[in-house]
């Protein structure tokens, strides 16, 4: 895997942003789905998308989302969004384009991007709505994924709710 060696190559912990980025998975939910993905893995540098078949992962389903990569990263695709995940964004994205998706959701694009710039998971922290009331902590996994052809064209993706903080203005 590639090192997270530049930490400037995405703007961690400004306002409306991934808060902070994680080594490696924390919670149990993230631990696991990324277990399963190094076991397919491998020696390889990444499993095919087909190997990660959902009842691999049953347990976890509601909080999985899968994107897809188009045009090399121009453009994303939610191809499944989990009901768990659905909920914590207060709407169902699945098969929505991100370049059709609300203004505030522009870094997801970045950050998916970093995936692909460092050909390698992402992990992350991040405050949904931190916007002076109670703010809902998700730890994220972005785990890269190829199709059939070995192109880099999935990221099989977790969001599970960590915690609470109340925003009092920074």
């Amino acid at each position: 895997m590639a090192s997270r060696d530049d930490s400037s190559d995405f703007p961690f912990g400004m306002p409306n942003k991934p808060s902070k980025e994680l080594d490696r998975p924390q919670s149990a939910g993230p631990k696991a789905v990324f277990g399963l993905w190094q076991q397919k893995k491998g020696d390889r540098e990444f499993p095919l998308k087909s190997e990660l078949h959902p009842s691999l992962m049953t347990r976890y389903l509601p909080y999985i989302y899968i994107v897809d990569i188009l045009d090399g990263g121009e453009d994303y695709r939610i191809r499944l969004l989990g009901s768990g995940v659905a909920d914590m964004l207060g709407k169902d994205y699945t098969g929505t384009l991100l370049s059709e998706t609300p203004e505030e959701f522009d870094w997801r694009g970045e950050i998916y991007g970093l995936c692909l710039k460092r050909r390698a998971p992402v992990f992350y922290l991040f405050e949904l709505a931190p916007f002076g009331r109670e703010a809902v902590v998700t730890e994220n996994a972005l785990l890269p994924l190829v199709d059939s052809n070995g192109n880099l064209a999935h990221l099989l993706c977790m969001s599970v709710d960590v915690g609470r903080t109340y925003e009092t203005g920074r």
